[in-house]
């Protein structure tokens, strides 16, 4: 959650400045709103980001692009507050008329251009770079744990067990269940079905969750996100976890049946 909140801070400061200097020119000098400097920031930022894409990519295999069903939510969501907008500031036009001095139709429209542009960039690079950088990161995480089981026929691992909010006292955070990522890596030397039984405990050892793993296929070291009947298929490989707690995970038993 970190590396997500954290793409989505570094790429909107451009952004907002720039639909905060479109909706108050009127108020400040133009020469005094430096429009080449942040749309040069805002396009740095999006090559950059595309650069640490296509790096995700070659190094992981990570898709360029979201899933079908992600892609289709995203372009709803800019949809309905564009279109929200501009149904607005077409009401209040008709009302107040186009030559209203409290109401100019053009910025507001100019204005809409802008958020659709915004979010199009937060929802399609930014925040699908967090989300890609720290998957990242949590399989590294896997492959050094794994590398000290690798005595065993298949070493299964907890990288994390957390919740997808960063204020932990808020009503919203508490009530949100812990998504668990296990990861699984075939030691053997050929390819292998393998399925695992997991008990899941919390700090006192008290069991919380027992839950079997899909039937998976893995190639000779190859180490893949433990998939369950929880994992979301529609989701993209790095918004996936396999499964979720009421409580974080401390401790956990195995069974592996191959």
């Amino acid at each position: 959650m970190i590396f997500v909140m954290a793409a989505i801070i570094i790429f909107s400061i451009p952004g907002l400045m720039l639909i905060w200097s479109t909706a108050y020119v009127k108020s400040i000098k133009k020469e005094n709103v430096r429009w080449k400097l942040l749309v040069s920031l805002q396009l740095l930022l999006i090559i950059a980001g595309m650069i640490v894409h296509i790096y995700l990519l070659r190094s992981y295999g990570f898709p360029m692009l979201q899933t079908r069903i992600e892609t289709w939510v995203s372009m709803g969501f800019i949809l309905l507050i564009c279109g929200f907008m501009l149904i607005l500031n077409f009401i209040i036009t008709k009302k107040l008329g186009s030559q209203s001095p409290t109401h100019n139709s053009k910025v507001v429209n100019i204005i809409t251009g802008c958020f659709a542009l915004y979010f199009f960039i937060i929802l399609f690079i930014a925040a699908p770079l967090g989300e890609k950088v720290a998957f990242a990161v949590s399989i590294n995480e896997a492959i050094e744990a794994a590398n000290k089981t690798n005595n065993e026929e298949f070493s299964v691992v907890l990288v994390n067990s957390e919740k997808d909010c960063l204020r932990r006292s808020s009503q919203h955070c508490r009530n949100q269940a812990y998504k668990n990522h296990y990861f699984i890596k075939n030691n053997m030397g050929k390819k292998q079905e393998v399925q695992v039984k997991l008990r899941a405990l919390n700090s006192n050892n008290e069991e919380m969750k027992v839950i079997d793993s899909k039937i998976m296929t893995l190639k000779p070291g190859e180490l893949q996100l433990l998939e369950t009947e929880e994992t979301n298929e529609d989701a993209s490989v790095w918004n996936k976890y396999s499964f979720q707690t009421d409580g974080k995970v401390y401790q956990y038993q195995q069974k592996i049946r191959f």
